[in-house]
């Protein structure tokens, strides 16, 4: 007897890959219509989801954002940190990205005019995760760029 399919096939994932869904929106859809079908199926993650497509040779070849977001590696537990979706929004508005939905772009907008009102930016750290900090002058745009390694 053969176990159920618990992802679908490459072609959806990658159709939803295109209609502009991350890998976790892929695995929250895939795990309400496994819920809907089977509530005994395993819970899906978005690494599965990775896996799949880079074992169809398709993996996400998303911008890592380096210019905004010069901290690396970032820990998982601030992978979801309100500040980083701030800079990721940063990175896509420096690219004029078309798909950038425009209450995204405001809740940028108001944000960096706070930012800038209040004298601050966005420094990380690993341990603490990322926090707002004074200004100083050799800060760049939204952020505070790491110290250089020697």
């Amino acid at each position: 007897m053969s176990r159920e399919r618990v992802l679908p096939p490459v072609g959806v994932l990658l159709q939803w890959r295109s209609d502009g869904l991350t890998q976790q929106e892929m695995a929250e859809r895939i795990n309400r219509e496994n819920r809907v079908r089977d509530p005994e199926l395993p819970t899906v993650t978005r690494s599965a989801v990775s896996v799949a497509l880079h074992r169809a040779d398709a993996a996400d070849a998303r911008d890592r954002y380096s210019a905004e977001i010069p901290w690396a590696p970032i820990a998982k537990e601030h992978q979801k940190s309100h500040l980083l979706t701030i800079l990721r929004t940063w990175a896509r508005v420096n690219r004029d990205d078309p798909t950038l939905p425009e209450n995204a772009r405001r809740r940028y907008e108001n944000f960096r005019a706070r930012l800038e009102r209040d004298q601050q930016v966005i420094d990380y750290d690993p341990s603490a995760g990322f926090t707002l900090v004074a200004r100083q002058p050799d800060d760049d745009g939204l952020i505070r760029r790491p110290a250089a390694s020697s």
